[in-house]
């Protein structure tokens, strides 16, 4: 049985009062002596350092919003903070003390435990790895995805927290998407397959492939929310994000997101439950779609069903054999985390990119090992998914149903993109975990 100690409330806000007066003289006096920016900076990275410690469900929540609002894409000057890592530095610091104070596991859920050995994996690369700081760079990095992963299922925990979650990750659908779009207003596209392409302002999200895939992932999520929050307030902002996100995608001319968008409307047909209905709607959707993008997106499109003759799609077809070449060599531990492109012209690729494929990348860096962990985290956060999907709740069906079809519909579009250890996919994945472990019992339990 557990123990639960706090600190005592007049203790506690004794110790408040006691910070809040350290900062707010040390703020007067830096700014006799400092600049006011850096004096600000200081002060807010105080402020909220404290916040997250104490409060780690604070600092998880700050951690996905900062990956999805993207604010370095707008403000570069903030890339040499490294705000992720200061957020999931002190969050975590905070949460492992939560847990060793309140005796409860410090590791705890399949997705954790799973997600753990697939970074294993990639330390066990290193050695073998065909430029080893290269690799044992990309192993620390990741380290924030862990701990990312870490602090979403041990801190989301309650319904409210879980809604809370779920209901950010609409919103951000909106804002990614959005952002696409206003980028292509602004005339900030990148110029690709004669065609005009919308992307994130650079980043992680800066290819429109990676931005067409990633919001098509969230728009089962509110597509579900939009019929099931109670909130009846909320569901504006849900349809104004599918809204968004269709043109966006049309925006970013990308083919594996016209893919993506056609099994996307197959899958919530698939599992809709007036058929015939459904099957109108989303002829009419699609056929406004088409009819209304540019006849430059058309006649790219097009050009899908005579590949053969497209130079990028048969480079990307010499990547995967590159990628197949590299796992012979080596089929239990690849040829080094973060190695493909580096070394893909040694293994007859055309060029020093990477595999366009996140099945193929894994197998090529991470071997057979690597794919067998990567598959499995995979599939069970689909059955896991499936799962939840089936509750009465609200909450827990459209979080189920939205991450289910997401998830199938990122995994069709991720034969396209090196996405394999972008972590707005496991974003999703964690939630669905959390959501299994802490919020489904204690309804079926109700029930």
């Amino acid at each position: 049985m557990s123990v639960r100690v706090d600190v005592p409330a007049p203790r506690r806000d004794l110790l408040i009062w006691g910070i809040a007066v350290v900062v707010g003289a040390a703020a007067g006096v830096s700014l006799l002596l400092v600049d006011v920016e850096y004096v600000v900076g200081v002060v807010g990275a105080l402020i909220a350092a404290c916040v997250f410690l104490f409060n780690p469900f604070a600092g998880s929540i700050t951690f996905i919003a900062f990956y999805y609002l993207r604010p370095v894409d707008f403000f570069p000057q903030l890339a040499m903070l490294r705000i992720p890592l200061f957020i999931a530095s002190v969050t975590s610091t905070g949460l492992f003390v939560k847990l060793l104070l309140t005796r409860q596991k410090l590791i705890d859920g399949w997705y954790v435990k799973w997600f753990i050995a697939w970074w294993v994996v990639m330390f066990l690369s290193v050695p073998s790895s065909l430029w080893r700081s290269q690799s044992l760079s990309g192993a620390q990095d990741f380290a924030k995805s862990v701990a990312m992963v870490w602090m979403i299922y041990m801190t989301i925990r309650s319904e409210k927290q879980i809604a809370l979650a779920v209901r950010m990750l609409a919103w951000m659908a909106l804002w990614l998407a959005g952002s696409g779009i206003y980028n292509y207003m602004t005339g900030n596209v990148e110029i690709s397959g004669e065609i005009r392409r919308a992307g994130a302002e650079g980043g992680m999200l800066g290819d429109p492939n990676d931005l067409a895939s990633y919001i098509l992932m969230l728009f089962p999520l509110c597509y579900y929310l939009f019929f099931h929050d109670p909130k009846r307030w909320l569901r504006p902002i849900y349809g104004l994000a599918m809204l968004i996100i269709l043109v966006a995608v049309v925006y970013t001319g990308s083919r594996g997101g016209f893919i993506g968008l056609v099994v996307l409307f197959f899958l919530l047909w698939l599992f809709s439950k007036r058929k015939v209905l459904g099957l109108c709607i989303g002829l009419a959707v699609f056929g406004a779609i088409w009819f209304a993008a540019p006849a430059e997106y058309r006649e790219r499109i097009r050009s899908i069903t005579n590949y053969e003759q497209d130079e990028s799609a048969m480079n990307r077809v010499e990547y995967r054999k590159a990628a197949v070449r590299m796992f012979k060599r080596n089929p239990f531990t690849g040829i080094g985390f973060k190695n493909f492109a580096d070394f893909a012209r040694d293994f007859g690729a055309p060029g020093s990119q990477t595999t366009h494929n996140m099945y193929y990348l894994v197998l090529a860096e991470l071997g057979g090992f690597g794919l067998f962990v990567f598959l499995n985290i995979w599939l069970r956060s689909l059955k896991s998914a499936w799962e939840i999907a089936r509750s009465h709740m609200w909450l827990l069906h459209a979080l189920g149903m939205g991450a289910f079809i997401g998830l199938l519909d990122l995994m069709v579009t991720g034969y396209f993109l090196s996405i394999s250890y972008y972590p707005y996919q496991y974003i999703l994945m964690a939630l669905v975990a959390a959501a299994q472990a802490h919020l489904l019992p204690r309804r079926e339990a109700v029930v």
